[in-house]
């Protein structure tokens, strides 16, 4: 049935699903502003939207455990979205909504369009304008058109969340006018969500009025008095692509469909004794590790070092070398290309043996600054042998700086014995390096019984993005 609905209707209550549980008192409106400041008085900035993300998540830790559908705006809100999905352990997905502009003012709004025909139209704004139905009708025929090409570029063919029932929290990078974070809110209430919770890191103070009849909760870290655009409270506001809000949702549905595998194994463990648990654990794994190596390792040639210099994306390929040494990097020297072996403590407390064990990109100069688990650093010096003939840093080095820190981050989360085999990985450039030292930090975004899925940022030396990766694996074997 058509999910339908009117603007300027009440807001839904809170009821048990709200904040209030965990002492943060509100009526029908919850609106957070927290000046960090650092006892300098100034408002802070965020490093970029992944910093920001964490730091938003910090304020809806209430929510965890609750039936939460984390929704990005794309497509900088998504990147903002992905680490809130990620602490509240909720599914992510975005929320694609398209404005049906007035036929003779198509900047003025009259209602919007959202995935499963939901449609909210503003009777005030039609009456006003004098559209007609039919009026109504031609617009949104051609907003679908779009809404439908975007909704296949972002998801694909996965399906989408269903909100009926549930409490949808949106989350964009931030709000200017806040046209699109209502239509928003508007759409997610047609589509059925109980409660709409809308989540930015950054807003002027206007917007907490502005969006009253449309949100049943605001959370909000910062308000400040002087506004003038979002990206003035980012050290890097670089553009957010389209392949890097593909990647995003990918490495999420891998990580929330582990995590049900991994349910259905701990109860499966339960009825069946540990050794048929062992086994189940064992078969979970064994499909992925049909796919590893399907990634394409001669493909990071010359064109892979233009794709870095216009700032496109590669996805689903490794550096070359990489594939063996990079993505596996726990692998003993007489092991298979692709996989890893966990070793002993001498490997995992050593830089210099795990750079050792990744030949290729230690040839390359990759220095290893750190390894724990939970975070992987190293860099990779400018030279001119690692350049193309215009002076830019070959992608193929970049990436193999990433996918062998990438790889690292796995191999310290592998449990004893088990073996790891690189089944995808993504990569997007942001931008080209021509002098200095490339920085990048790996970390895991989910650790399970059968994948493990990390994610390494490259920034150059003044602090800005030069690309993202984000690698799917699979654990072989092992396990508790």
């Amino acid at each position: 049935m058509a999910a339908r609905a009117r603007a300027g209707g009440a807001a839904g209550t809170t009821g048990d699903r709200s904040l209030e549980g965990r002492g943060l008192r509100m009526t029908s409106l919850y609106w957070v502003h927290i000046l960090q400041t650092g006892g300098r008085g100034g408002t802070m900035r965020f490093r970029d939207r992944s910093d920001a993300g964490r730091q938003l998540a910090s304020r809806l830790l209430p929510l965890r455990g609750k039936d939460v559908v984390v929704l990005g705006l794309p497509r900088g809100g998504v990147a903002v979205a992905a680490e809130v999905a990620r602490a509240l352990d909720a599914p992510l997905d975005v929320i694609l909504v398209r404005k049906l502009g007035v036929p003779a003012q198509p900047e003025l709004g009259m209602g919007a369009i959202g995935e499963g025909d939901a449609r909210v139209i503003n009777t005030e704004v039609v009456r006003y304008s004098g559209a007609s139905e039919a009026d109504i009708d031609a617009v949104e025929q051609r907003e679908r058109a779009e809404l439908e090409r975007r909704t296949k570029r972002f998801r694909g063919n996965a399906p989408r969340e269903p909100l009926a029932g549930r409490i949808a929290v949106l989350v964009d990078d931030g709000i200017a006018t806040g046209s699109t974070a209502r239509a928003a809110c508007q759409v997610a209430r047609a589509q059925g969500a109980a409660q709409v919770v809308l989540a930015v890191p950054v807003a002027p103070p206007s917007s907490e009025a502005a969006l009253a009849g449309d949100a049943d909760e605001l959370v909000c870290l910062e308000t400040p008095h002087r506004f003038l655009a979002i990206g003035e409270w980012y050290e890097d506001f670089s553009q957010t692509r389209d392949e890097e809000v593909v990647s995003l949702l990918r490495a999420a549905r891998a990580r929330h469909t582990e995590g049900s595998q991994e349910e259905q194994v701990m109860h499966d463990a339960s009825a069946a004794g540990p050794g048929e648990a062992d086994a189940a654990a064992v078969d979970d794994a064994t499909p992925a590790e049909s796919g590893a190596g399907e990634a394409d390792a001669g493909a990071a040639g010359e064109a892979e070092a233009g794709a870095a210099a216009e700032g496109t994306a590669s996805e689903g390929t490794s550096a070359e070398g990489t594939s063996a040494e990079g993505a596996s990097a726990g692998s003993a020297p007489a092991g298979n290309a692709g996989e890893s072996t966990a070793g002993g403590s001498a490997a995992r407390d050593n830089l210099a043996s795990l750079v050792a064990m990744m030949p290729f990109a230690a040839g390359l100069g990759l220095v290893l600054d750190a390894a724990e688990p939970d975070e992987v650093r190293g860099r990779l010096a400018w030279t001119p042998e690692l350049c193309t003939t215009g002076g830019l840093l070959h992608g193929g080095a970049l990436m193999a700086l990433a996918d062998s820190l990438g790889g690292i981050c796995a191999f310290l989360n592998l449990p004893p014995g088990a073996r790891t085999a690189t089944t995808s990985s993504a990569t997007v450039f942001t931008r080209a390096v021509r002098d200095g030292e490339v920085t990048a930090v790996a970390r895991p975004l989910h650790v399970g019984r059968t994948v493990i899925v990390v994610q390494t940022d490259l920034h150059d030396q003044s602090g800005r993005r030069v690309a993202q990766v984000t690698q799917t694996q699979a654990v072989l074997g092992g396990g508790t």
